[in-house]
């Protein structure tokens, strides 16, 4: 499997594989910080969304290294989370996990293949966008249906958001409820993802 990385120095990209001792190290070490802020999350938006940047790492590994590299550190965080600190048996890191890719990839492909000042915006606008449309069929076939039958009916579910209004059942719960979560998270994860990568990048040299 080849992936590409950033030369900072001049611009270009040059090919490497992921799975070179160097960047199987970062890797491991970007999945590391990315389950530390995994934990260091928010309180809870009704009732078990939180925001956190774990994604951040993982979006630094897939400007460097390619998609495959955020796809790894994605997984490896959330596998982690899973079987040491998980309070959804699971179902959270399940919907974490495709919800992540679903931003992270989009993001990489476009920020590595666009040239321009505005490549960032169009790369992170187009990363929400995915990830918001990922949410949205995730939650509704499968984590709100999950969560309904561990904590007894949608209707618990519902009770959960019932301080928002026009929320009445599980589409306006995932439409006006979550929905609009993703998208403030998606531009959180651009802002900071951007700022970080383009700090680190001044340092640390890949080549």
């Amino acid at each position: 499997m080849k992936s590409s990385s950033h030369n900072t120095a001049n611009g270009s990209y040059a090919r490497r594989s992921i799975f070179t001792t160097r960047v199987m190290v970062t890797v491991s070490l970007l999945s590391a910080l990315s389950y530390v802020l995994m934990l260091l999350e928010s309180p809870p938006f009704i009732g078990f969304l939180r925001l956190e940047f774990s994604d951040v790492p993982a979006i630094i590994g897939a400007f460097w290294f390619g998609p495959a590299a955020g796809i790894v550190i994605e997984f490896i965080k959330n596998v982690i989370k899973a079987i040491t600190a998980s309070k959804t048996l699971g179902i959270g890191e399940l919907a974490n996990l495709i919800v992540s890719i679903a931003y992270v990839v989009p993001a990489s492909l476009l920020f590595r293949k666009l040239k321009g000042r505005y490549k960032s915006v169009l790369a992170f606008g187009a990363a929400t966008l995915s990830m918001t449309v990922a949410g949205f069929l995730m939650n509704y076939f499968v984590t709100i249906p999950m969560y309904a039958k561990m904590y007894g009916g949608i209707e618990n579910i519902v009770a959960a958001a019932s301080m928002i209004p026009g929320i009445n059942d599980m589409f306006t719960l995932i439409l006006i409820g979550i929905t609009p979560f993703n998208i403030i998270k998606g531009i959180f994860l651009g802002v900071v993802g951007h700022i970080s990568y383009e700090m680190l990048k001044k340092t640390i040299h890949f080549e």
